[in-house]
């Protein structure tokens, strides 16, 4: 069945993400890329990735990621272990100028690899822009929510 309610959803997701492929730098890259449904844009962005089961966090299901692309509808990403939930919520947060708050965004994982040396890549497919439904029940987030602001400059 058609839902119109989906491409809201869908919508919300590709304003935000169009917002941080604007605000950010590209990696140099490899060039277009003719195999892809879609365009990606390598941008590498310290995002939370969360395990997401039933509406909610699952407790200790959290690791800081670094993404190595994005397109209209996913999210690529590079862990340091594997990372087996299959719904997910991803968190960025960007500079205040941007917004006060971090983003969060629902989504499914798609794809697992090892690529060697302890490093995995993740394929997140998002499905939500959930900010709103994300502001009050996450105050456990909040510690790690912060260091994605913090600075990477030698104290």
């Amino acid at each position: 069945m058609f839902s119109f309610d989906g491409d809201k959803k869908l919508h919300g997701v590709q304003s935000r993400i169009r917002r941080i492929l604007d605000l950010t730098v590209p990696n140099y890259g490899d060039g277009p890329q003719v195999d892809r449904t879609e365009d990606r844009y390598n941008r590498t962005l310290p995002a939370l990735l969360c395990d997401w089961e039933q509406s909610r966090l699952v407790p200790g299901g959290s690791l800081f990621v670094a993404t190595r692309d994005i397109s209209g509808q996913g999210v690529g990403v590079l862990l340091q272990q594997p990372f087996r939930a299959q719904r997910v919520l991803l968190a960025f947060w960007l500079d205040d100028e941007v917004s006060p708050d971090p983003w969060f965004f629902l989504g499914q994982s798609e794809s697992l690899r090892k690529i060697g040396g302890g490093f995995w890549t993740l394929g997140i497919r998002l499905t939500e822009f959930a900010s709103s439904k994300c502001r009050g029940p996450f105050a456990e987030l909040a510690p790690l929510l912060k260091q994605l602001r913090e600075s990477s400059a030698p104290a």
